[in-house]
């Protein structure tokens, strides 16, 4: 009778697994990651890195690195450098944080949500920051824009959530400054980067068709922090709408070809509020477009710039049912409305 028994509730428990098999979660189903594949370490006088696809946005360290060059040609979750010497580095769209601690001598080319450094020395930086690059027990910092081209870049900056205007390179904040010294300082541009930046030379990363080129860069060259005096200025805005960024990219270039000495001092992509709105338009008529999303900035300098940009955006607007771009018009009230714009931009989050 007792065996009866037993079996009855062999078969009542089969019942109940066949009716609730066990339960799946979403971490069961995450394919297993080796370290070993997002880890470059140990290494000197050699030429390392991954081509595009082969991160596709997971964590990644670099250590313990000297005299190499390191390319990572691919968009990134976070990433450490640490103890690395005489290393040139290139750095993919990176959506968290990218954290440089007790490296020297080295060139490092990135793009990242956040950037800091703790116990680095004579560094060149080329960088996009969506918010403010922090130092910290650093010295002989010296950092300019990112500038760089390869054909898959502008796709891992969309995977990344990494907008290409929205870059606060030259915005360093000196975690501990030093009375009397400068720990960080911008270089100049155009000779810089080609000096101290070697491209790859084995076929492996010459193959993936990196170029330096401020003409091809993704990223728009900003000069950055200093003020703009006495030279002629304007506010560029894009509204948001499907084609806005593209809109941006397009308007740089015909300003680019209008006015030959045209630079760009910043560029930012936020989202406005209303009150902000108002206060930079001085006017009511831009709350229902600023409503729609985020809007692009960019601060223009330039011999004729501020008319150039007028009657490229008279185009521009001029083929859409709605405005679609502002520029300041007035040079008497544009200085004030930059620096209304920008200064609340520094206080946004970034995208």
């Amino acid at each position: 009778m007792g065996c009866l028994q037993s079996k009855g509730k062999d078969e009542d428990n089969q019942k109940e697994n066949e009716k609730d098999p066990p339960k799946t979660y979403s971490w069961d189903k995450r394919e297993k990651v080796n370290p070993a594949d997002y880890t470059i370490e140990n290494i000197s006088g050699q030429e390392v890195g991954r081509i595009p696809g082969t991160i596709d946005g997971q964590q990644f360290i670099i250590q313990n690195c000297q005299s190499s060059k390191i390319y990572l040609f691919d968009h990134v979750n976070t990433i450490t450098v640490d103890d690395c010497s005489d290393c040139v580095i290139f750095i993919g769209p990176t959506t968290g944080s990218l954290f440089l601690r007790d490296c020297r001598d080295c060139v490092v080319m990135a793009a990242c949500g956040q950037f800091r450094t703790r116990d680095c020395c004579k560094m060149d930086i080329f960088l996009l920051c969506q918010t403010q690059p922090i130092i910290e027990a650093s010295t002989k910092m010296r950092f300019g824009c990112f500038q760089a081209y390869y054909p898959q870049l502008g796709d891992h900056f969309t995977r990344a959530k990494i907008s290409i205007f929205n870059n606060n390179w030259s915005n360093i904040h000196d975690f501990t400054p030093v009375e009397g010294e400068t720990n960080w300082s911008s270089v100049s541009q155009n000779s810089a980067l080609l000096e101290v930046f070697k491209l790859p030379e084995t076929e492996e990363f010459k193959s993936v068709g990196l170029r330096l080129d401020i003409n091809l860069s993704v990223v728009p060259y900003t000069l950055g922090s200093p003020v703009y005096g006495t030279q002629e200025a304007t506010l560029i805005i894009f509204f948001y709408d499907a084609s806005y960024r593209q809109r941006a990219i397009n308007f740089m270039t015909l300003l680019r070809t209008e006015v030959t000495n045209c630079v760009i001092q910043h560029s930012r992509e936020v989202k406005m509020e209303i009150a902000d709105a108002q206060r930079v338009f001085r006017t009511s008529e831009y709350n229902s477009v600023i409503s729609q999303g985020p809007v692009i900035a960019l601060l223009c300098l330039g011999t004729g710039i501020m008319d150039a940009s007028s009657a490229i955006a008279a185009q521009v607007n001029s083929s859409s049912s709605s405005q679609t771009v502002y520029v300041t018009s007035d040079s008497n009230s544009s200085n004030q409305q930059i620096d209304n714009f920008f200064s609340y931009a520094s206080m946004s989050m970034a995208l």
